[in-house]
């Protein structure tokens, strides 16, 4: 039978027609690619419409001026960002690892850790041989955490040990013996914001704003060279705040610094900044013109006390019965209240001085002076001649001397003459450079913005209540 005609002739006569089965390839290959362009360029074309208009939101979100924050969301494209190297191996270090975890109690000490944890006695010889790496294990404290690996035969394979919120040291056995090394721990630094209002004190505006106590005496000493927050408080003040929080796997461990703020204080605002000198290094607070907060003198050498008595040329005195000047101002606080000095300055007088009981009397330079009367006990490190820095707790309240009751009798005075605390304008302290407006100016204008949003959206609550 002749199979030839099943037979297509192409294949039939490949001998005469060997070029067309390799120019049907090319083609093939030439449509492939041709296909492969046009799919590109759809993509790239049509890339734009798969992302949201994120202008368009973050103009939104600039020009919010509603009573409640508004949230945006923006469905942006995930990015992964690398892992720090020290992060990525503390978590590979402890998922390879099965530990034994301690809280160390009253009385613990490394020795009596190692035997609860089955370690062999010589092991912490070992330890101790690191030397300086491993110092801090020899004061453990109470509340501490502890972390230990052993193997079958009592041998300590891996420890971790916080050192602090920051920092752990971690000791691991390698082919030649125990190493040790402090590692970081992987800390977030979160913005957060907060408003009060005042309608009785500022500690419990602050308590409802969400504050700690820490936070509150923050904010108060950073304005209290201006406000006296004892006598200039009223109701309806406001505040505005912008702190940082910090967090350590995911929870927050602590506040950190408040990073601008704001204070509404009998209709007049007063705003602090807080900005750190490139060349010094040093933090301070300043207004938005540059000038700094601090002053030479705090306006109140004692915390939120009631004034029980002020400033006057004709006072009646509660136990001596008659009227005479009264030369200073009377903070009433609780027995053992702690007060400050108003700047910076030397111990020129302690002891016992008449009516007033006991006294301390601070010099600052060749002009001023400052008195502080009816204590009943000084800060035990001070003596005559001893320095002390604005803020330095240098007693503390009381009512020796002529004293109806526990206060503290504050006087300031000029050239030897006296002034009142409350009224008395105290010199400045230094500027931002000129060489470093610029870059304060730079590195503030985002605060100021956001002391702005966060004004104005309380404004516009407070109205529509």
């Amino acid at each position: 039978m002749n199979y030839d005609r099943f037979i297509n002739k192409d294949f039939r006569n490949h001998s005469q027609n060997n070029n067309h089965p390799r120019l049907r390839w090319l083609l093939l290959i030439a449509g492939c690619a041709l296909i492969s362009v046009v799919l590109a360029a759809s993509q790239i074309d049509s890339a734009p419409d798969a992302l949201p208009d994120t202008t368009e939101a973050l103009t939104q979100l600039n020009d919010t001026t509603d009573a409640e924050s508004r949230l945006i969301k923006l469905q942006l494209p995930s990015i992964t960002s690398a892992t720090p190297d020290n992060e990525a191996e503390a978590s590979e270090f402890s998922q390879q690892h099965q530990w034994q975890s301690f809280t160390i109690k009253s009385g613990d000490s490394l020795s009596s850790l190692f035997d609860k944890a089955g370690i062999k006695p010589d092991q912490l010889i070992e330890v101790i041989k690191l030397g300086d790496d491993s110092r801090a294990l020899k004061r453990i404290h109470p509340g501490d955490k502890i972390q230990l690996e052993t193997n079958e035969q009592g041998q300590l394979l891996a420890l971790n040990y916080n050192l602090d919120y920051s920092r752990y040291l971690r000791i691991i056995r390698q082919a030649d013996g125990l190493s040790a090394k402090t590692m970081k721990h992987a800390i977030e630094t979160r913005t957060a914001y907060a408003h009060g209002e005042i309608d009785s004190s500022l500690f419990l505006a602050s308590q409802r704003a969400g504050l700690s106590q820490n936070l509150t005496m923050e904010l108060a000493n950073i304005f209290g060279w201006d406000i006296d927050f004892a006598l200039d408080i009223r109701e309806g003040d406001r505040f505005n705040l912008i702190y940082e929080e910090i967090f350590k796997d995911g929870e927050k461990i602590r506040d950190g610094n408040i990073l601008a703020a704001e204070f509404i204080n009998q209709g007049r605002t007063y705003r602090a900044l807080r900005y750190t000198n490139p060349t010094t290094n040093e933090a301070g607070y300043y207004s938005p013109d540059g000038l700094s907060l601090r002053k030479a003198f705090l306006r109140s050498p004692v915390n939120f006390s009631r004034i029980s008595s002020k400033f006057t040329t004709r006072r009646f005195h509660p136990l001596l019965h008659k009227f005479r000047s009264h030369k200073g101002v009377d903070y009433a606080a609780a027995r053992g209240t702690p007060v400050r000095a108003s700047g910076n300055g030397k111990v020129v007088f302690k002891g016992v001085k008449g009516g007033y009981g006991k006294t301390l009397i601070l010099k600052h330079g060749g002009k001023y002076s400052t008195l502080y009367a009816h204590l009943s006990n000084y800060n035990r490190n001070l003596r005559s001649g001893s320095k002390v820095s604005q803020g330095q707790v240098i007693g503390y309240v009381g009512s020796t001397g002529l004293a109806s009751g526990p206060h503290l009798h504050y006087e300031f005075r000029v050239n030897g003459a006296h002034r009142n605390p409350l009224t008395v304008k105290f010199p400045s302290t230094s500027p931002i450079p000129q060489r470093h407006k610029d870059n304060f100016e730079l590195t503030t204008q985002t605060y100021i913005a956001q002391l702005d949003v966060l004004s104005r959206n309380t404004l516009a609550f407070n109205d529509e209540q």
